[in-house]
C-alpha cells in the first residue's frame, strides 16, 4: 500500500522531534564539561604562577651545574673561522641550548598540569571525536614533560672537537626529539582549544578573557627565564 505524502511529512517531522531532545542533551553536556575544563584550566594557569620562584631556582642551578662542568668547552671554536665551520651544526646545537632551558623552566608546571589532566579525564563528552582531542593533548603535553634536557656538556664537547664541523649526535638526537614532541604538543593544543571554543557559552566569556591573559603573562615570563638561561650557558661554554 502506497503511503501518503501526509503520512510521510508527518514521519520525518516525528524523527526530527525525537532527535531535538538528545542533540539538546549532548550540547548540554559537552557546555557542562567544557566550562569545568576551563576552570580546571584557570587552576592550572595559577598554579604555574604560583612556582614562577621555583622556576628561577630551577633555572638557575641548571645553568650552574653546567658552568660547573664544562665551563669554557666551546673556547676552540673562538678562534675557528667562520668559513670553516658548520652553520647547521650550530644552529642545531643553540636549539638545544634553548630546547634544553625551555625544558627546565616549564617543569615546575608538572604538577598543575597533572592536577587539570585528572579533571580532563573526569569530563563527558557526547562525541568520541571530541574525547579523542582532549586526550591526545593530555599525551603530548605529557610527552613533552617527560623529555629530560640533553647532556650540554658531552655535545659541547664534540661540537669543539670537530671544529664545528659536524653536528655532534647527542644534539641531533635530542634535537629531533624536542622538534616532534614540541610539534605535536602544539598540534594537539591547538585542536583543544578548538574543542573549548566550540562549546563556550557567553557566561564564560569573562573567565576565557582573563585565562587568555594570564596565559600570555606566564608565557612571557617563561620565555624570558629560558632565554636567559640559555644565553647565560652559551657565554659559560665560550669561555
Amino acid at each position: 500500500m502506497r503511503r501518503s505524502r501526509t503520512s510521510i511529512a508527518v514521519g520525518i517531522a516525528a524523527s526530527i522531534l525525537a532527535a531535538l531532545p538528545a542533540t539538546a542533551a549532548a550540547a548540554g553536556v559537552d557546555q557542562r564539561s567544557d566550562h569545568a575544563a576551563l576552570t580546571a584550566y584557570r587552576s592550572y594557569l595559577h598554579g604555574i604562577g604560583a612556582r614562577i620562584p621555583a622556576v628561577r631556582q630551577g633555572e638557575s642551578a641548571y645553568v650552574s651545574s653546567i658552568s660547573n662542568s664544562c665551563a669554557g668547552a666551546l673556547d676552540p671554536l673562538n678562534h675557528a673561522s667562520v668559513s670553516s665551520v658548520n652553520q647547521t651544526a650550530l644552529f642545531d646545537f643553540g636549539e638545544e641550548l634553548g630546547g634544553g632551558a625551555f625544558i627546565v623552566a616549564y617543569s615546575p608546571a608538572h604538577a598543575p598540569f597533572a592536577t587539570f589532566a585528572a579533571t580532563l579525564a573526569r569530563l563527558h563528552w557526547s562525541s568520541p571525536r571530541t574525547a579523542s582531542a582532549v586526550n591526545r593533548y593530555v599525551a603530548a603535553q605529557d610527552r613533552l614533560f617527560a623529555l629530560m634536557p640533553s647532556d650540554v656538556c658531552t655535545d659541547a664537547q664534540a661540537l669543539a672537537a670537530s671544529g664545528a664541523e659536524t653536528i655532534p649526535p647527542g644534539t641531533a638526537q635530542w634535537v629531533a626529539q624536542f622538534r616532534r614532541d614540541a610539534a605535536a604538543q602544539e598540534t594537539a593544543s591547538q585542536a583543544f582549544a578548538k574543542v573549548l571554543e566550540g562549546f563556550e557559552t557567553p557566561a564564560d566569556e569573562a573567565l576565557v578573557a582573563s585565562d587568555n591573559r594570564l596565559l600570555r603573562s606566564l608565557s612571557g615570563t617563561l620565555k624570558r627565564v629560558s632565554t636567559s638561561g640559555a644565553t647565560k650557558i652559551l657565554n659559560t661554554l665560550a669561555g
